[in-house]
């Protein structure tokens, strides 16, 4: 599997993410004395989030960068990284405190000490401290390099490049099909949380990374500024994948996967073919359908979703948030699963009622049907829980999958 933005090379100027990850990568060898501190700013709530409020907070660090072997990398997510060789910490934790100061009256800059939800510290100098602060830089960089192609492909050419057109793009989906593709297949684990802190995998879902993906097939193109004809593209993209989980031994298989199809590619003749290599194993794959696919067509997907679990698939509706939980009622669609996208901005921002009500939906929905995705941090899944969520998936669920799987509880 290739490692975030290793594809090809990067056409603009590198980000602070993608820095961040080549000077910790360049001190493999070389880490005494080295330490990381990861301030959570995007945590903030929004109104304290605000471009201004993050420069101002900024300037806490000109006077230690100045004075000690400290860099600041400020992340497109507001979060903050102190990279520091041989730093007194006493100085370091002095400007975190007054960083901190500026929030004061923000929740995430209550905590202190083992629960200091405001700031992370590594030592880097330990390879276990190294390791893990390697999977955050590189989840970061991969969640950014997802935000600007979710931001290229709303904005309709903000990404340099030729415009997608009627005569490349049948090029491009030339390419697409010659082009090997299985080394961009990712993986996220979906897990179900049991009393007693014990998980249990509900599958793991398989997805081919988008950002590397273009930066292979059509470097100078801007892929995602015609959603049309990229719609077009991710049918083909639909296929491979197919054509690339097919070769996986289903009879062997332990844990269920994920596939995130078009309702289009599940009527399709690939589908039919990949349908034939599952076999009797096909209550091992779960198939993602996005909500925005689905009310393009109900028709379309009542009947796809009748065929998929007529033959044993579980079909999971994606794209829901937290908020939509209040105007529809996910259950009449009739899923096994449904995927509810979390986000930061969600804490303390929906009222006491709101919650109720979502509670409401959460239960009426089956509370064994529910997944929340996303989830970035431990307070997503006290968030969760708070609403009888039992079934996470994201980044920080990595984290813990990888920790379960070492203790032997999953």
């Amino acid at each position: 599997m290739a490692e975030p933005g290793t594809a090809a090379p990067i056409q603009e100027a590198p980000s602070e993410e993608i820095l961040l990850l080549e000077r910790l990568r360049g001190m493999r060898a070389s880490r005494e004395g080295a330490y990381v501190v990861h301030l959570h700013l995007s945590e903030l709530r929004p109104g304290n989030r605000k471009p201004h409020f993050i420069r101002i907070a900024a300037r806490s660090f000109e006077l230690l960068i100045t004075n000690f072997d400290v860099v600041l990398f400020q992340l497109s997510n507001s979060d903050f990284v102190l990279l520091c060789r041989e730093s007194p910490v006493d100085d370091v934790d002095s400007s975190i405190s007054k960083a901190r100061a500026l929030f004061s009256e923000d929740p995430l800059a209550a905590g202190d000490g083992m629960e200091d939800s405001f700031a992370t510290w590594y030592d880097i100098s330990q390879d276990g401290d190294y390791a893990a602060f390697m999977t955050v830089a590189a989840d970061l960089l991969e969640a950014q390099q997802k935000r600007q192609l979710a931001d290229d492909a709303l904005s309709g050419g903000a990404m340099e490049g030729e415009p997608l057109t009627p005569a490349n793009v049948s090029a491009i989906n030339r390419r697409l099909n010659a082009t090997p593709i299985e080394d961009l297949i990712r993986e996220q684990t979906a897990v179900q949380v049991h009393v007693g802190g014990k998980g249990k995998v509900l599958f793991h879902e398989n997805y081919i990374s988008m950002f590397d993906l273009q930066k292979r097939i059509a470097p100078g193109i801007n892929l995602f500024g015609n959603p049309w004809l990229f719609q077009y593209l991710t049918e083909t993209i639909d296929r491979r994948l197919l054509l690339a989980i097919q070769r996986l031994d289903f009879d062997a298989m332990e844990a269920a996967i994920s596939l995130n199809l078009n309702i289009g590619t599940v009527m399709a003749r690939e589908f039919q073919q990949f349908s034939r290599v599952v076999g009797d194993n096909a209550s091992k794959v779960v198939i993602e359908i996005q909500l925005i696919n689905v009310f393009a067509d109900l028709g379309a997907f009542f009947y796809a979703r009748d065929s998929l679990q007529e033959r044993g698939y579980r079909v999971l509706l994606d794209g829901l948030n937290p908020l939509s939980l209040q105007f529809f009622e996910p259950g009449l669609l009739d899923a096994d699963f449904v995927k509810i996208g979390w986000g930061r901005e969600f804490l303390g921002e929906v009222q006491d009622t709101r919650l109720g009500e979502m509670r409401d939906v959460v239960e009426q929905t089956g509370k064994e049907r529910v997944i929340l995705s996303r989830v970035d941090s431990e307070d997503a899944v006290k968030w969760g829980l708070n609403l009888g969520i039992t079934r996470y998936q994201g980044h920080f669920i990595d984290t813990v999958v990888e920790a379960m799987y070492a203790k032997g509880i999953i």
